[in-house]
């Protein structure tokens, strides 16, 4: 990957040519928030290279250990509220003024959505680049590709209240070198992923004793598929010339990342209204040793190539379990949290 910059869109787009890991459909390598920030950022003009550091996050799977919001060249700046009519004016007043707007709706109240009128889930986002009248027009990584992923939404009551989380999108141009990429990326991946081991395996011991319901299974695969898969992708395209075999390792387990979140997806699809019946994602489990596999292996070609001496393996923790739930009650919760309780899960997703 060479970072020559392309021509700048007029405006924000999804196009497969142009976007990083697009293959079989948006989702390949990064989560739809991402997806909507690189369009916001290939706008700027930002080259590929660019892009994919700018948005490259060390892997943090237990939480806790990164700023809410915050990349290491810049931030999204959210807005959260239960009622989206509280701050509606100020969206308006942004897409009116040109600046795209990252919007988490409600699913509850969004048009169209398979959760309309029956679910608060807030678990996808779209990017709302313009107005028409009566009508949003945002990007969506759901919409038809013959649409250009564009869907033209009426603003209605209900989508005014569902508006109730969204972002504006700030980044400089990373200007990494190998040494930057060393000590902001590689090298706290390498550490934290590392103690993270323990709480894989916890996760596993206590999904194989207990079982995972639907609620459960539905946050592991937002943040296998929001933050692990793309963590570990734009890290494998931002160390490509600087740390190859890390770059080679961390492809291989985000590979391993999208099997396990769309195995969980096609789980969701079976299992249908029969979110408490744990059987349903018996069968993913292989799924997920498989990303432990892989992980460990990225650890440990990360700590060789790093020079870095890596400490024995902690005993099996219920970190991840934990971090899961917190994501369960953030998107899945049967209404949404008021502003003061809302915690970083899904600001960088």
């Amino acid at each position: 990957m060479t970072d020559r910059v392309q021509a700048a869109p007029a405006r924000p787009v999804f196009d497969p040519e142009l976007s990083l890991g697009w293959r079989t459909g948006p989702l390949d390598g990064l989560s739809c928030l991402l997806r909507c920030a690189e369009s916001v950022l290939r706008a700027e003009g930002f080259g590929p290279l660019d892009v994919a550091r700018a948005l490259a996050l060390p892997l943090d799977l237990s939480g806790a250990r990164r700023a809410p919001g915050r990349f290491r060249s810049g931030r999204l700046q959210w807005r959260n509220a239960v009622d989206g009519r509280e701050h509606w004016a100020e969206l308006e007043r942004l897409v009116a003024d040109g600046t795209p707007v990252v919007l988490m709706p409600d699913r509850f109240y969004w048009p169209g959505d398979e959760f309309e009128g029956k679910r608060h889930f807030l678990d996808h986002m779209v990017l709302v680049i313009g107005r028409a009248g009566s009508r949003l027009t945002a990007l969506d990584t759901d919409a038809p590709a013959e649409d250009g992923y564009l869907r033209h939404i009426e603003i209605t009551p209900e989508v005014r209240r569902g508006a109730c989380r969204f972002a504006t999108v700030h980044f400089d141009a990373p200007g990494d070198t190998a040494e930057s990429l060393r000590t902001t990326l590689l090298e706290p991946m390498a550490r934290w992923t590392a103690d993270d081991l323990a709480a894989l395996d916890g996760f596993a011991a206590r999904w194989e004793r207990e079982g995972l319901n639907g609620p459960m299974a539905r946050a592991l695969h937002v943040l296998v598929l929001g933050e692990l898969q793309p963590a570990l992708f734009l890290t494998s395209l931002s160390v490509q010339d600087t740390a190859p075999a890390v770059a080679d390792a961390s492809r291989s387990a985000a590979a391993a990342a999208q099997r396990l979140g769309m195995a969980l997806l096609g789980a969701h699809r079976f299992a249908g209204e029969q979110a408490e019946d744990s059987s349903f994602y018996g069968p993913v489990l292989p799924a997920f040793d498989s990303v432990r596999t892989a992980l460990a292996r990225l650890v440990s070609t990360a700590h060789a190539e790093l020079g870095l001496v890596q400490d024995p393996p902690g005993r099996p923790d219920d970190r991840l379990w934990h971090r899961v739930e917190r994501m369960r009650d953030w998107c899945f919760a049967d209404a949404v949290a008021p502003p003061t309780t809302v915690t970083s899960e899904g600001d960088n997703r």
